[in-house]
């Protein structure tokens, strides 16, 4: 299979084809053989993520993933971080029980800088890392609705961070709930979780509010495990809460607000080290968010959005002199972001929809230990897709973004794609864009330095003018349903990314400068990288059973730009460029079976792989990796003043005492038990 990734283009399409066609052979070619357009009963996705505009899957520009609320359940996950392993082609992990590592094409570091992640429109990429706090969301996994991952560059939708894909959380609405209902979680490694969840549904005004808290020990490392990552200290608490109102005065207006906050007390540290000593992270965070829909007739419409988020972090890592010598080092940060967004929706003929908008930014943050004074920037976008049914068999999505990152780029990510319908049920796509991942805060102005007695040493210092990285990629793409309850979505795809953003070196020799680092880094454009691979999934679905595969197969490869700028360090970067093949699995998939059965009870498992991959700034390769859940729920119907509910209990790592994880941890096998009441 791998030869088709380095095959000619005409030979990929050709080839392509050819696998999908066989693909179920029996029922797919009894299919293709029906040009009947009601001869598919299945419901047919809808998503909103690819375009901004309301899609079947088939019409969309890019292959779309939809994890729903039955497979949510199914999984059994406690966390949301874990629901992207039913992605093909996800990369999901952890640097500590409480920071998990979501990426796509795997991972090169701990922070997962290259694929935008929204909550209800609301990116939840903050400064000065640009990276998503997962565990600090205050959002819980019940109230989540489904999630659309767009697997692809979406820069032309949604900016910045989409140079690889887009995670689009929707949440369930204000009126999903009229009642309340109470759930707690109790388990070994010290899970201990509790939910309460109250709604109530009107005429005119809906509302849902979430309060809970979630805990745990986090994982166990080896005993003679070498600190590198904070984590030997690993156990969490988080608290949060959440309220989604809704007034529908009339037909045509519609008025959501939503806000949150959670507050999170993170163990990390190790006794054995004078650097990484025990001790407390605290965090909070965040958000208000406001939507006005106004709709003009049937099809168009226009929506004014609003948010802000804010995020701190006090991590007072020493306070007291440690030998004699007095360190100040207090990783503490306090970030904010407001936006503002306008957005069109016009149908312009039978045959045409645009979507067109424009939106403006403005991102603060404060951190003495890393840039010294506090930073603040601007940005503003400008967007327009447009999708034209040029014929019954042609279906054209073109859009584009003009972006001004309010760090002196400004960047045009277009994006233009074809779907043929072979026949009502089988679609080929045919893509090629162009996107770009802005610098942060972090790469571009970071100035982050110790105190350790009268001294500066010097860690991070950034020379600025760094160069955003640029994307370009083209698919070919297949969606099928083949009956009987058998679907298929494949792609492949070639990508090639330039001017790769990492460290580079500087050996300083500065009057007043120590160095407890040698060398201090600075912020480069040092690779470029090609990424190739082949994704699909296949969901079958019979009677009470329903079955999901996805499958992965990766590559990637990296030059180095140019020399380092000390040249002594240029050994370390050819070995980047080389190694970068492994920071991406080379196979890796997962399978979810669901089945109800009668009484009440139903029964999942998962199964999830991982290839062997090593990320460039850990510090040994990270095994294979598989593991398999199970779980077994029994719902309760309603009597009297109780509405029902349900017990199930989840074992993840059934069938294993251990996992090696990224940074060194063991996954030990766990178990909990979920009561769940609804009044």
């Amino acid at each position: 299979m791998s030869w088709l990734l380095f095959a000619s283009s005409r030979q990929r399409r050709k080839t392509l084809l050819s696998l999908l066609l066989v693909l179920n052979m029996g029922d797919c070619l009894a299919a293709l053989e029906d040009f009947s357009e009601h001869s598919i009963t299945l419901d047919v996705p809808v998503v909103l993520s690819a375009s901004r505009l309301k899609q079947p899957l088939a019409d969309a520009p890019n292959a779309v993933t939809v994890i729903d609320r039955a497979m949510i359940n199914a999984s059994g996950f406690r966390t949301i971080a874990d629901l992207f392993k039913l992605v093909p082609g996800m990369f999901v992990d952890y640097q500590s029980g409480y920071t998990p590592i979501v990426g796509y094409r795997g991972a090169t570091d701990a922070f997962s800088r290259r694929m935008q992640v929204l909550i209800d429109g609301r990116s939840v990429y903050l400064q000065p890392y640009n990276v998503v706090d997962w565990e600090d969301l205050p959002l819980h996994i019940d109230d989540i609705e489904h999630i659309e991952v767009v697997r692809g560059p979406a820069a032309n939708s949604y900016g910045s961070n989409s140079i690889l894909g887009v995670i689009n959380i929707i949440t369930r609405d204000a009126s999903a709930l009229d009642g309340a209902s109470l759930s707690a979680t109790r388990g070994n490694a010290g899970i201990s979780d509790a939910v309460a969840h109250f709604g109530r549904r009107g005429e005119q005004l809906d509302y849902r509010l979430t309060l809970g808290s979630r805990s745990d020990n986090g994982f166990n490392f080896p005993p003679n495990y070498v600190q590198v990552f904070d984590g030997y200290n690993d156990s969490s608490t988080t608290h949060f809460a959440s309220l989604r109102s809704n007034y529908h005065p009339n037909g045509v207006d519609n008025f959501d607000f939503q806000m949150g906050f959670s507050d999170g007390v993170r163990a990390t540290g190790d006794p054995r080290e004078i650097l990484y000593p025990p001790r407390s992270i605290e965090t909070r965070s965040g958000y208000q968010q406001f939507n006005w829909l106004h709709t003009l007739d049937q099809h168009d419409d226009i929506q004014l959005h609003y948010y802000h988020i804010s995020r701190s972090s006090t991590d007072e890592r020493f306070s007291l002199p440690v030998s004699g010598v007095r360190y100040w080092f207090a990783d503490n940060y306090k970030t904010h972001r407001h936006e503002i967004e306008l957005q069109h929706t016009l149908k312009t003929s039978d045959n045409n929809r645009i979507v067109w908008g424009m939106a403006t930014r403005h991102e603060s943050v404060d951190s003495p230990f890393m840039f010294r004074t506090p930073q603040s920037i601007r940005q503003h976008r400008l967007f327009a897709h447009d999708e034209w049914r040029i014929s019954q068999q042609l279906l054209l999505n073109a859009g584009a973004m003009l972006e001004d990152d309010g760090m002196g780029h400004k960047n045009i990510s277009p994006r233009v794609a074809f779907n043929y319908p072979i026949t009502p049920e089988h679609t080929l796509r045919t893509s090629i864009s162009v996107a770009y991942r802005n610098p942060v805060f972090f790469e571009e102005k970071v100035n982050m330095g110790y105190i350790t007695g009268s001294n500066i040493s010097q860690y991070f210092l950034s020379s600025g003018g760094v160069r955003p990285e640029r994307a370009l990629s083209r698919e070919i793409g297949y969606i099928g349903n083949c009956g009987n309850g058998l679907s298929i979505d494949a792609r492949m795809y070639n990508d090639q990314v330039s001017d790769v953003i990492w460290v580079d070196a500087l050996l300083m020799n500065v009057p007043g400068l120590a160095s407890l680092h040698d060398p201090t880094w600075d912020f480069r454009n040092e690779f470029a990288v090609r990424y190739t691979g082949l994704e699909g999934t296949v969901k079958y679905h019979w009677g009470a059973n329903n079955l999901t595969f996805n499958y992965a197969h990766q590559m990637a490869s990296a030059v180095l730009l140019g020399n380092p700028q000390t040249p002594d360090f240029l050994p370390m970067f050819q070995g980047f460029a080389r190694d970068y093949s492994k920071t991406i699995p080379l196979n890796s998939g997962s399978l979810l079976y669901a089945k109800q059965m009668s009484e009440g009870v139903s029964f999942s498992a998962g199964y999830y792989q991982q290839g062997a991959l090593m990320v460039l700034d850990g510090t040994a390769p990270q095994p294979l990796m598989r593991r398999v859940d199970l779980r077994l729920a029994k719902q309760f119907r309603s009597t009297g003043k109780i509405g029902g509910g349900e017990i199930s209990l989840v074992v993840q790592n059934a069938f294993q005492n251990k996992i090696v994880g990224y940074s060194g941890y063991l996954f030990d096998r766990r178990a909990y038990l979920t009561a769940a009441v609804n009044f």
